[in-house]
C-alpha cells in the first residue's frame, strides 16, 4: 500500500492547527513573529509561510498588513433574510462598531441604471464605510440609495442604520429582492481599509432591496474578510 509522506509544510500546518485548537493562543491573539515561529518549530521560513497561508485559507488565522498573524475570532453569523442592521445583529453576538467614511451624491452609471431600473444619470446617494466585530474591522460597505424615492435620505442618515431611516422616516420596509454571494481576493480600497494583504481571501455580498411596489430603493455591496463571516439561512 502506497502512503504519501507528509511534507514539512503540511507537518507545520498540522502542528499550528493543533496549537490553535488547544488555545495556545486565544481568539484574536497575535501569533509570534514568523522568525520566532520558524525557530521554535525548527522549520524553514518557506515551509512556515506555506503552512500559515493554508491556515488563512481555511479560516483558522488571519493576517493584518504590517502587524502580523492573528487567531481568528468567532465569526459573525449573518442571515441574509433578516432585515436588521449590522449594528443590531452584531451587538447581539459581540461588540459592534460602524463608521461611514464618505457620503456623496452621484449620477447613476449605465450599469447602475439597469439595476435600479432608472435612467442613466438619475440621482443616487453613495455611502462608503466599514464595520467591525469584536474590535476587528471585518467588512467594507459601499451602499447606493435611490434618491428618486427618498430625495433627502442623506440628511437623515447621520449615526443611523439604513433600515431605520427607511422604516421610521419613509414608512418603507425594505424587501430583499436579489442576493449574490461569491468568493473573491481582496484588493484595492477594501483590502487597504481592512488591513488585509493583497490577494487575501474574502467574500463579496451584493443585496438589491425594493419596496412593496418593487421599486429598487437600495443596493448594498460588501467586502468581507473570509474568516469573519458565517452565513446561515433559516428555512
Amino acid at each position: 500500500m502506497t502512503t504519501v509522506q507528509e511534507t514539512q509544510a503540511d507537518h507545520t500546518r498540522r502542528v499550528l492547527q493543533e496549537a490553535v485548537e488547544a488555545q495556545q493562543w486565544k481568539p484574536g491573539e497575535k501569533l509570534p513573529t514568523e522568525r520566532a515561529l520558524a525557530e521554535a518549530l525548527g522549520v524553514n521560513r518557506m515551509s512556515l509561510r506555506q503552512a500559515l497561508v493554508s491556515l488563512e485559507n481555511n479560516g483558522t488565522i488571519f493576517r493584518i498588513d504590517r502587524r502580523g498573524w492573528f487567531v481568528s475570532q468567532p465569526r459573525f453569523i449573518y442571515d441574509p433574510q433578516q432585515h436588521i442592521s449590522f449594528q443590531q445583529a452584531a451587538s447581539e453576538q459581540g461588540k459592534a462598531g460602524w463608521n461611514d467614511t464618505a457620503k456623496d451624491h452621484i449620477l447613476a452609471s449605465a450599469k447602475d441604471a439597469v439595476l435600479f431600473d432608472v435612467a442613466p444619470g438619475a440621482p443616487l446617494l453613495r455611502v462608503r464605510g466599514w464595520g467591525e466585530f469584536n474590535a476587528h474591522r471585518v467588512f467594507v460597505h459601499d451602499v447606493q440609495i435611490n434618491l428618486g424615492v427618498a430625495p433627502d435620505y442623506g440628511d437623515r442618515l447621520a449615526n443611523r442604520s439604513f433600515t431605520d431611516v427607511w422604516v421610521t422616516d419613509y414608512g418603507i420596509q425594505p424587501v430583499l429582492h436579489d442576493l449574490m454571494i461569491r468568493p473573491i481576493r481582496l484588493e484595492g480600497d477594501p483590502q487597504q481599509v481592512l488591513g488585509a494583504t493583497s490577494g487575501a481571501p474574502g467574500l463579496y455580498i451584493r443585496r438589491i432591496k425594493t419596496d412593496k411596489a418593487k421599486r429598487v430603493i437600495q443596493i448594498d455591496r460588501e467586502f468581507w474578510r473570509f474568516e469573519a463571516l458565517e452565513i446561515r439561512f433559516k428555512v
